[in-house]
């Protein structure tokens, strides 16, 4: 397959050039300014040609992953209360939702029961087709601590030999990564927990770190406050989810240790509109001033200091406008795409297989109708979504092709 004529964004960090790309057999062959050949030719008339998005934040079998509207959010309880049955039907029309919407790569923070890794064995399979889905199993918590109570996303364990097992029996069942909960969040406010909240300590955390280092596993960590995040860094993490409250001494470590940072500050706004919603204007105004505020510092100075960040939605958020508050943050137009394209492959460690469009990678791809650099807004002019060279329908998403 070629497609031709297109505007070509290859997320580089090149400027926009027109060009053509040879697609064979899921891998991109060729890019020239202009290209021949037998087989299908899709003139694409100027459209803009860029990297399928990854999210690096979703829990895929919550209702509200990303950008999930409508009759979607009404089809019946939440996620954690359901039948495994409804759950996976939750989890498949999440990932449908996503892929149409050009995010071709998912990264799963832990899902009731073990619905997101049920899901990537059944898409490995090709029972169905969907987008590429990393998974981290079950997280890894204190008793009692967070995702135990409302979600129920996490093994409870408490001491560094309980972690280390509990490390060990994750990537037993497959786990991509590992995810561990050093802290409270925002989800129990106030009542239960908060993000300051210390629960694995910097000995559990440094345990675990180990053991999945030695199976050559990374490890993310759910951190907010100050304390949290420094207890995850010493102990020896990877990334850090949330980040709240990013210190000189945070950021240091993180520069020196190239640890990676997914903010979802678009799950802290989607909170404080819930809440808002319903009438909770003093919990509204709560975490505006305890959380978001110092959340979008971080982000900023996370962004000065060079750090790699990428897009996740978490929960309550939505990848786009998750783009959108980074970009509010300081970030350029093309540094927020990187943010969903070639750093978000690299949390995954993905990115010698996609992230950017070059010869040699595997063609996930997104065809927009008008310019996402001038309006990051144009990322919801999808005119086509291509995962691993093919394009996205309905029957293909089914295997009825």
């Amino acid at each position: 397959m070629i497609i031709r004529n297109c505007n070509l964004i290859d997320c580089t960090g090149r400027s926009p050039y027109r060009a053509a790309i040879k697609i064979s057999d899921g891998k991109i062959l060729d890019i020239q300014e202009d290209l021949t050949g037998d087989g299908e030719t899709i003139d694409a008339k100027g459209a803009y040609l860029m990297p399928g998005l990854i999210n690096s934040h979703v829990h895929i079998n919550r209702r509200h992953v990303s950008r999930a509207k409508g009759a979607f959010r009404n089809l019946g309880p939440a996620a954690e209360n359901s039948t495994d049955g409804r759950r996976m039907l939750y989890a498949a029309k999440n990932a449908w939702y996503e892929l149409n919407q050009g995010v071709t790569a998912l990264r799963d923070l832990c899902s009731v029961g073990r619905t997101a890794s049920e899901l990537k064995a059944a898409l490995e399979a090709g029972v169905i087709r969907g987008p590429r889905l990393v998974v981290c199993g079950k997280a890894i918590a204190c008793t009692g601590g967070h995702e135990t109570h409302m979600y129920k996303g996490a093994v409870e364990v408490d001491g560094e030999a309980a972690v280390m097992q509990a490390v060990r029996q994750e990537i037993r069942l497959g786990a991509d990564f590992i995810k561990l909960m050093a802290c409270g969040g925002i989800a129990g406010m106030p009542e239960h927990e908060n993000p300051d909240m210390v629960e694995l300590t910097r000995e559990e955390i440094t345990a675990a770190c180990r053991v999945a280092h030695d199976h050559n596993k990374q490890v993310t960590v759910h951190a907010y406050g100050i304390k949290p995040v420094l207890n995850s860094l010493y102990g020896g993490v990877d990334g850090i989810e949330h980040g709240v409250n990013l210190t000189d001494e945070a950021l240091d470590i993180m520069c020196e240790r190239g640890v990676y940072y997914v903010p979802t500050m678009t799950t802290v706004t989607g909170f404080i509109e819930k809440e808002r919603s319903v009438g909770h204007d003093a919990l509204a105004d709560l975490i505006t001033n305890e959380v978001m505020l110092q959340h979008f510092e971080s982000v900023s100075r996370a962004h000065q200091r060079g750090i790699l960040i990428a897009a996740g939605s978490d929960t309550l958020g939505d990848l786009h406008k998750e783009m959108y508050l980074l970009q509010e943050r300081g970030l350029s137009p093309m540094e927020v795409l990187q943010t969903a394209t070639i750093n978000a492959a690299k949390v995954l460690q993905l990115d010698k297989k996609i992230g950017t469009i070059q010869v040699g990678k595997e063609a996930d791809l997104l065809l927009l109708g008008s310019n996402p650099l001038e309006d990051l807004h144009n990322l919801n002019d999808v005119k086509a979504v291509y995962a691993r060279g093919e394009r996205v329908t309905y029957e293909w998403m089914l295997n009825l092709q």
